[in-house]
């Protein structure tokens, strides 16, 4: 299958006969090489892996932990052998023992659903998909519209804004996610998986789409945003495997990648204000507008990259202008989004609003309305003024999960104090918020502010969900979060990217979905590693460097995934240029195969097939 795919791309290249034949022969030889030496039994023809207990720690305060008495040798893998208990049940709660939490996932597996596991496990994962998907609409819903109206009212330029809010918007389901993972399990080996993993599905699976369902010419792509995006993100790659290859990352390495970030924001604003200055003096338009590049790559949103499907138009230069973008695109169906019913949508986006409309209304509760979008009615007043109580309770539980419930000051509980306050604020903002006209500029800041604030909530209870699924899930069968943060994971978060980026190409800005290819991946690893890496050496080491045992197995999926990413991104250096930036169909289809050989490299890793010791 290797040779038949090569094969093809090989017959589209410009080279002679001779240097074609040469090339495949070479290939052929190292597949089988490599192929024998994979796949080829050990002597004792058994492998061995040895696999750590699986613990987690939620340092969070009220979110489940499961505890690891490492002098009993008891752990929460496996369950189902429930070792020196006499049922998995009495195993859970005596060896992950949970604090009071959102969801106990084991419990409810062993205890509440002990005797129909199968469809304890069939709820779990259509939660887990759920969530993923509540992460993304939170995010393009109730994140991303105070993030157009702070860049609105503090008068950003296109490229700042772009590149600091609008890709802070973008990536914050990966980012959140990564967070969670990192503060709340500790698990650095689900950061990587998952911030690889998407990566690697965006680079090959996402960006091969995007080469067969449109026709990326040389007129497209611009070379010096193409060279500077596919760079930066070797570059990003490479200080991933520097920093993490000796086991320890220490708090100036974790900085370098908000380092890397900032440098970044500088080269585009150069690059921005260089084309400007140009085209001012050759009077005309520079051949690659600011505007069209500077919002579409990398740094638009999913929705503001769909509103190109709807308009058919380019990004315009003002982040005002960005905002009635999400104007027409989160005023498709009339009335508030995520509550109105989305006429004129297929059928998978009607499922999808069905399922989520009772957690968006949840969410209207407690994130209230900013005016980002030039609409304010009586909805959005009702529910400016009915959010600070579901606010105070939001709060309440991000901050100490349900045990917050049982705090008291002096004899009254803390939840009923904060009631009492959200109520008086309720009453505040009727006489405060106007209902029919739009609220005054710096009430409309206050209440981006705290729609910002909220909208960071949800989406870290959501993220500490996903992780905690995904950890049970770990610790039910015996899998390394690794290959689950690589597959359904990366995957679920990479879905929106695959639907938008084809989605604007197949509109005719297939530039757009090729750049965004890179640059959301390439923000998404930095923001995601530089900030809960940072975090979490800062709060819970108090500086000092955080450690971890590199050669365990659960590392073996990374350290591949890190192999198979560099190989296609240079790949993609190399094919690009070489046609002129104008890559056939077969590149695409190259990459897609791509991917597919890394899942079954993975999936094969661990479930033993293969001994890849790396």
């Amino acid at each position: 299958l290797n040779t038949l795919v090569v094969t093809w791309v090989v017959r589209a290249m410009p080279l002679n006969k001779r240097l074609k034949f040469k090339f495949l022969a070479v290939f052929v030889v190292v597949t089988l090489v490599c192929s024998f030496n994979f796949l080829r039994p050990s002597r004792s023809n058994v492998v061995e892996r040895s696999r750590e207990p699986r613990s987690l720690s939620y340092i969070s305060p009220g979110r489940t932990r499961f505890l690891l008495d490492d002098d009993d040798g008891d752990n929460c893998s496996l369950p189902e052998k429930h070792r020196g208990y006499s049922d998995s049940c009495s195993f859970v709660r005596a060896t992950c023992a949970s604090e009071a939490g959102l969801f106990d996932y084991l419990q409810f597996v062993y205890c509440d659903l002990k005797h129909i596991k199968p469809l304890a496990y069939i709820i779990m994962g259509l939660w887990l998909l759920l969530l993923i998907s509540l992460l993304a609409t939170t995010a393009d819903y109730f994140f991303v519209p105070p993030l157009y109206l702070l860049a609105d009212k503090l008068k950003l330029s296109p490229s700042i804004a772009g590149i600091t809010l609008l890709a802070i918007g973008n990536g914050a389901p990966d980012v959140f996610t990564a967070y969670s993972a990192l503060l709340s399990s500790s698990d650095l080996a689900l950061l990587l998986g998952a911030l690889i993993g998407a990566s690697m599905f965006i680079s090959t699976v996402v960006l091969g789409s995007v080469i067969l369902m449109t026709s990326v010419g040389k007129d497209t792509i611009s070379p010096i945003d193409f060279t500077r995006d596919v760079v930066t993100y070797l570059i990003v790659v490479g200080t991933v495997v520097a920093v993490a290859f000796d086991g320890s990352v220490r708090l100036i390495e974790a900085i370098l990648f908000l380092v890397i970030y900032l440098v970044y924001i500088a080269v585009v604003v150069a690059i921005s204000y260089a084309r400007k200055y140009y085209a001012k003096r050759k009077k005309e338009p520079p051949r690659f507008t600011p505007a069209k590049r500077e919002t579409s790559p990398l740094l638009a949103s999913k929705i503001e990259r769909s509103v190109v499907v709807v308009k058919s138009t380019t990004l315009t230069e003002s982040a005002s202008e960005i905002s009635m973008h999400f104007e027409e695109k989160s005023s498709a169906s009339k009335g508030l989004p995520a509550l109105s019913w989305p006429k004129g949508e297929h059928i998978g986006v009607k499922i999808q609003w069905f399922v989520e409309w009772p957690f968006s209304l949840l969410r209207w509760f407690t994130v209230p309305p900013c005016y980002h979008d030039g609409k304010w009615d009586s909805w959005r007043h009702w529910f400016v003024i009915s959010s600070p109580m579901p606010m105070a309770m939001l709060l309440l539980l991000t901050a100490r999960g349900t045990d917050g419930f049982t705090i008291l000051v002096g004899k009254l509980p803390l939840y009923q104090l904060l009631l009492i306050i959200g109520l008086a604020l309720s009453v505040l903002a009727y006489f405060v918020v106007p209902r029919r006209h739009p609220p005054h500029w710096s009430l409309q800041i206050v209440l981006g502010t705290l729609a910002f604030v909220m909208s960071i909530c949800w989406l870290n209870l959501e993220a500490n969900e996903v992780i905690a699924n995904l950890e049970a899930f770990g610790l039910m069968f015996d899998i390394d979060t690794a290959i689950l943060g690589l597959t359904v994971l990366a995957i679920g978060n990479s879905v929106g990217d695959w639907v938008a980026d084809t989605a604007v190409a197949r509109a005719g800005h297939p530039s757009m979905g090729v750049a965004s290819c890179f640059g959301s991946p390439l923000l998404n690893d930095v923001l995601g590693l530089g900030i809960a890496l940072t975090t979490k050496i800062i709060i819970d080491l108090d500086g000092k460097p955080y450690t971890f045992d590199i050669n365990a197995p659960a590392y073996n999926k990374v350290k591949l995934s890190w192999i198979f990413l560099g190989i296609s991104l240079m790949s993609s250096v190399v094919v690009f240029p070489l046609f002129k930036f104008s890559p056939p169909k077969a590149f695409g289809v190259v990459l897609i195969y791509f991917y597919i050989v890394f899942m079954v490299f993975s999936i094969l890793d661990e479930v033993n097939v293969m001994n890849i010791k790396l």
